[in-house]
């Protein structure tokens, strides 16, 4: 039983079922950007998240989907997580299984359709393959666990995330589970969770693997200019040529709304990103055949429009939003506080090269910036719209980095970068205004840009090089929008990038080349150690140094001090 129970955890889990495996040209996935009714840290409330989860899942809006995504973390959290049991039977038919697994896999056989969900799970260490036993007093070890229900409410797939962000007691595999997954709809899919889709480990490993399908629960905490939700679920999309069906949690008081589903360089299918708390289920028809060069992706991202045309009740626009919020104020602010421009994290600039692009002097300006390893070619040409009384319009600038950056709140954990882009920002010459937003109510585009070129040249290394677009809607380009090549020159053992803008824009926040350089990973152990050790010695020396800055009246005091001891010593 044990050993059947593990095979799951193995690189490949398959399940075939009964339908008929005749090959298909497209699937139907849905999506679920859900806004939960509570947080899941009293099991009161864990009841209560798995109730509207179920209603969900078993919705009308959901008919005709073949797979459903929900967001990472909404059920549970760390001291309410649920107890995996010891089998490979289908939890429905199980009184004593944790009740979440239990009335998920119930809901899904009702349905009929593929569900994947994202919580907390403890296993008893008996049962687990890691060599590890973290904790000791109930002997489970506590995951971060994607599980995948088929038809008939069966797991078939369970994931273990392997990048944690700052999650307390959570443990780390000792190696990346390798999982994917196939369907009676004759579609394999690897799994990924929220931070790993930053990573080489293990989701790019799987796309060497041949795996072109990824389903991707969420939480994920916004950060402009670069790595905004759903800017990034599709630069990484296209870059890698898969189709990337990603699921975010709603709560834009902590930077967490965008989800989306996007078919490599064709773009997005359905992508949707909210100012305000509420639910929203996207769903397309998914081609299983991918674009195999830039022409083809334009072919059929026209196809995809029209096919968002068909979905038109299930609309992609952040301005035409037609759910209605949720009760309660819990994952978001109310209607009284809602401010347009959502409260998003702003990337650390403080080591980039920023030249900001002065367009009163030239409306083409050429040049070139660089930062450490990189230089970053740029032509730009813009239109004067001129200011409007009472408006404020955004400037420019040309971003430059190489290097790595921190992930806070994680203190150990630095990743490589390389960027050449153009940015926003609030003011001219202040970087630190610079990933920054302006409610959109008060924004004149000023700035139309006719022609909008970068170029730059990287060392080939382990890395993931990707176009990087972002709206004031916070929406990436539509990938019509632009051309991105990547080019080997051999010799020099370096790729030369390209991204020129084919239609003219007024409306940008982010233009850029991005590039997640895996060689530049470094993860520090013993940082808080490290930096008390710093902290003792830097004590010691400033001792050091005020000692010799008195080193005349320290001699004198110990002098006054022998005699003194002399002096007392002879009266005795």
């Amino acid at each position: 039983m044990i050993k059947r129970w593990l095979a799951i955890f193995s690189s490949l889990a398959y399940h075939i079922s009964g339908y008929d495996n005749q090959a298909i040209q497209t699937y139907t996935a849905a999506v679920v950007e859900f806004n939960p009714v509570s947080i899941g840290d009293t099991f009161t409330n864990v009841a209560q998240v798995t109730t509207q989860a179920i209603e969900i899942i078993e919705s009308d809006e959901l008919n005709g989907a073949d797979i459903v995504v929900l967001p990472e973390g909404i059920f549970n959290r760390q001291n309410t997580a649920s107890y995996l049991p010891n089998t490979n039977d289908s939890y429905c038919d199980h009184e004593n299984v944790d009740m979440v697994l239990r009335n998920i896999s119930c809901a899904v056989r009702k349905a009929n359709k593929y569900v994947v969900i994202n919580l907390y799970v403890k296993i008893n260490c008996e049962f687990d393959d890691q060599p590890f036993c973290s904790n000791q007093t109930d002997s489970t070890n506590l995951y971060n666990m994607a599980v995948v229900f088929d038809r008939r409410g069966d797991v078939v797939a369970r994931y273990r995330k392997y990048n944690l962000f700052n999650e307390d007691g959570v443990q780390q595999t000792e190696m990346p589970d390798l999982i994917t997954f196939a369907t009676d709809f004759n579609v394999t899919f690897g799994i990924c969770v929220c931070f790993d889709l930053m990573f080489d480990q293990p989701v790019i490993n799987l796309v060497h693997k041949g795996v072109t399908n990824f389903i991707y629960p969420t939480m994920w905490f916004s950060e402009i200019p670069y790595l905004s939700a759903t800017q990034y679920q599709q630069s990484w999309a296209y870059a890698n040529n898969v189709n990337l069906l990603a699921a975010n949690v709603n709560a834009p008081n902590i930077q967490c709304s965008g989800s989306g589903i996007y078919h490599g360089r064709s773009g997005a299918l359905q992508v949707f990103i909210s100012e305000l708390p509420m639910r929203k289920i996207l769903i397309a028809n998914v081609p299983v055949d991918l674009p195999k060069n830039h022409l083809t992706a334009s072919t059929e991202r026209k196809n995809s429009e029209s096919n968002n045309k068909l979905q038109k009740t299930r609309s992609i626009s952040a301005q035409n939003i037609d759910s209605s919020p949720l009760d309660g104020d819990l994952f978001g602010t109310s209607k009284d506080k809602f401010s347009y421009a959502i409260d998003l994290g702003q990337d650390d600039l403080s080591d980039y090269t920023v030249k900001f692009l002065n367009f009163s002097t030239s409306s083409y300006q050429v040049g070139s910036v660089c930062n450490n390893a990189i230089c970053c070619n740029y032509t730009v040409e813009i239109d004067d719209n001129g200011e409007h009384e009472g408006k404020f319009s955004y400037s420019y600038a040309i971003s430059v980095f190489s290097g790595q950056r921190g992930h806070k709140p994680i203190n150990d954990l630095f990743t490589g970068q390389d960027v050449c882009s153009l940015i926003a920002c609030i003011e001219m010459n202040s970087k630190d205004s610079c990933g920054l937003r302006l409610p959109l109510q008060q924004v004149q585009n000023r700035y139309n840009f006719k022609k909008l070129f970068l170029e730059t040249m990287l060392p080939i290394t382990s890395m993931n090089v990707m176009p990087n677009t972002l709206t004031q809607e916070l929406l990436p380009l539509k990938t019509t929008e632009f051309d991105y090549k990547l080019s080997e020159i051999q010799e020099q053992d370096k790729y030369v990038v390209t991204l020129n803008l084919n239609t003219p824009k007024s409306n940008l926040l982010t233009f850029a080349l991005f590039s997640r350089n895996f060689d530049k990973d470094m993860f520090v152990k013993g940082t808080a150690m490290a930096e008390g050790i710093y902290i003792f010695v830097l004590c010691i020396l400033s001792s050091f140094v005020w000692m010799m800055s008195n080193a005349d009246r320290f001699y004198l005091f110990n002098i006054y001090k022998v005699n003194l001891m002399k002096f007392g010593s002879s009266q005795k």
